[in-house]
């Protein structure tokens, strides 16, 4: 378990992982040294990695579809969904699906090859929905007070 001092450290990353150590030392009280050394810490085993949050549609990409997908063949789906190049995200799922999966597309014409490629993987069921707008995108855990959820009530 994270200690109170790492937890408000890893709210401060993941607010804005370019803030400078110096300035989460300033807003958190905590030496810049203990910052320095909390952080090499998370990195090890807590951090997977630092990653910019892009607007897919002002690189050209404008269509963002999610794919719920069931196959007969878990793994060959698995490794397509891997390898693709319009694959944003693959989570492994419960339930009636196998996978839930982001992608987005140029356009229609991507979206149909891709959907060609699907049928080649003997896809038994498969439910898209086109997302409109993204509300809230990778917000958990950006703030102090997120640090209260972890308090036993």
């Amino acid at each position: 378990m994270l200690t109170k001092r790492e937890l408000l450290i890893l709210t401060h990353l993941r607010e804005n992982s370019r803030k400078s150590l110096a300035v989460i030392s300033r807003e958190t009280e905590i030496p810049i040294s203990t910052v320095f050394e909390k952080v090499n810490k998370l990195e090890k085993n807590t951090i997977s990695r630092y990653s910019p949050l892009l607007e897919f549609s002002k690189i050209g990409f404008g269509l963002k579809i999610n794919f719920l997908l069931k196959s007969k063949n878990k793994k060959n789906l698995k490794e397509f969904l891997l390898k693709n190049k319009n694959i944003n995200s693959v989570l492994r799922i419960n339930g009636f699906f196998d996978f839930f999966v982001e992608a987005v597309f140029r356009d229609m014409k991507d979206v149909e090859n891709f959907h060609e490629s699907l049928s080649e993987l003997k896809i038994e069921d498969k439910q898209e929905i086109f997302i409109i707008e993204d509300l809230k995108k990778e917000n958990f855990f950006t703030s102090p007070e997120h640090i209260k959820l972890l308090d036993k009530s």
